[in-house]
């Protein structure tokens, strides 16, 4: 997982089970964080997979503490981000039309990794895309330091005694048997604060059991190899997550008028796995899909799927399969799901949802994010950086030129917000 989506999809996850021993308030001391690796190494004989002890230990002194996994463990949702800017930034008409030029150059490579795990190649390209933005790294801190510091930062529980009870340890030892096998080349074993690693970023513990040697050349090469990257991911997406061949990730939908009212949600997502149904059980309850003008068009199909409404009524509805569980496998938000599959629907030639999102201020593309954040480093803003992601220095710097205009508050800007904070 890319670091941003990351910090903004994964932190709440990781929280609560660290912050309850109080491990966050503070950067761990050295001192603790040895004596947890030497913890660890007294704990090798639980590892998923053969680890001696000298092995551990031996590679693990090679590990630091990198308190940057503490602090990503801590950031918080206090500032509100909507789908319409997630969706706006990452699915932007650029990464669209850079994904289909890797369709377009790796074609061949791509139509035969579809064909052998089933999975569509747009798919793979667009978590390729959504990941690392179809480049070899996601992140620069050492993936052995990562995965040590999470492991100390979110310490097993003393009942824990298998591979699958921890996976935070599990973690650290696969990222040590990478190394100790020349797996992975240590220059290039860095990532993400979560420790994911390569084009599409893959984990340690997950890597070796779901890498795949695509190339032929010997070895399973996330980082410097597409096709490696992309085998791997799909055979993730079949083995884990039991990918559908040919069944849909979301359709779109209209709800009947008699259920709109259980839907408004006033802005939480509704996600009803409970109700999961074959499509022609929902054409029968009065469903249908919308087309790309908006009609009314009958569900046809024998796949299974349940309702998902990101922002509930008024906004996009839709029925979603299996496949849109798998995804989640791969990574457990939601909004990672809608980016990766509307990114894939957008190179496969679809558009955008038809439903509008209820707001009078859509999102801004990465490219309307840096004309932003450019106007604002003329206004003195400096610390911000034109990167096309409103982050922290740029959601700051957004907020103090809201006030010196004397408008209301606030910490990001959409089409509208964006004209009306520039305006001479």
């Amino acid at each position: 997982m890319n670091l941003r989506s990351c910090l903004i999809h994964c932190a709440a996850a990781l929280l609560p089970l660290a912050a309850s021993a109080g491990l966050l308030d503070q950067p761990l001391p050295t001192e603790q964080f040895n004596a947890c690796v030497q913890g660890l190494a007294d704990q090798v004989g639980s590892a998923g997979k053969p680890l001696a002890r000298a092995d551990f230990e031996r590679i693990a002194a090679t590990g630091k503490y990198d308190d940057r996994v503490r602090q990503s463990m801590l950031v918080q949702a206090g500032e509100p981000t909507y789908w319409w800017d997630e969706l706006a930034a990452t699915t932007d008409d650029q990464r669209v039309a850079d994904g289909k030029a890797v369709l377009a150059r790796e074609g061949d490579a791509l139509r035969k990794i579809e064909a052998r795990f089933g999975v569509p190649k747009e798919v793979i390209v667009a978590i390729y895309g959504i990941e690392t933005n179809y480049g070899p790294a996601g992140g620069k801190i050492p993936v052995l330091d990562a995965a040590l510091s999470l492991a100390c930062l979110r310490p097993c529980p003393a009942s824990s005694s298998g591979p699958a009870t921890c996976r935070s340890r599990e973690r650290a030892f696969a990222a040590v048997r990478l190394l100790r096998d020349q797996k992975v080349k240590p220059e290039h074993f860095q990532g993400s604060w979560a420790a994911a690693f390569g084009r599409t970023q893959f984990v340690p513990d997950t890597l070796e059991m779901l890498g795949v040697d695509f190339d032929g050349d010997g070895e399973v090469n996330v980082v410097d190899s597409e096709r490696d990257a992309w085998a791997s991911t799909a055979n993730h997406l079949k083995t884990r997550g039991g990918w559908i061949a040919g069944a849909p990730v979301w359709i779109e939908v209209r709800v009947p008028d008699a259920e709109q009212a259980a839907f408004a949600s006033k802005g939480e997502t509704v996600r009803q796995r409970d109700r999961t149904r074959k499509l022609a059980d929902w054409a029968a309850a009065g469903w249908t899909a919308v087309g790309p003008a908006g009609q009314s068009l009958p569900l046809a199909g024998d796949f299974e799927a349940y309702p998902f409404l990101p922002v509930g009524l008024p906004g996009p509805a839709f029925l979603v399969t299996r496949n849109f569980d798998t995804i989640l496998r791969y990574n457990s938000s939601t909004r990672y799901g809608m980016e990766v599959s509307l990114l894939a629907h957008k190179l496969a030639g679809g558009k955008d949802f038809v439903t509008p999102w209820p707001t009078d201020d859509p999102g801004l593309t990465r490219a309307q994010v840096k004309e932003l954040q450019q106007w604002l480093v003329q206004r003195g803003h400096t610390e911000v950086k034109p990167d096309g992601v409103q982050g922290r220095n740029t959601r700051e710097a957004i907020a103090a030129e809201f006030a010196a205009k004397g408008l209301p508050p606030q910490k990001r800007a959409g089409q509208r917000t964006m004209k009306l904070l520039m305006a001479p």
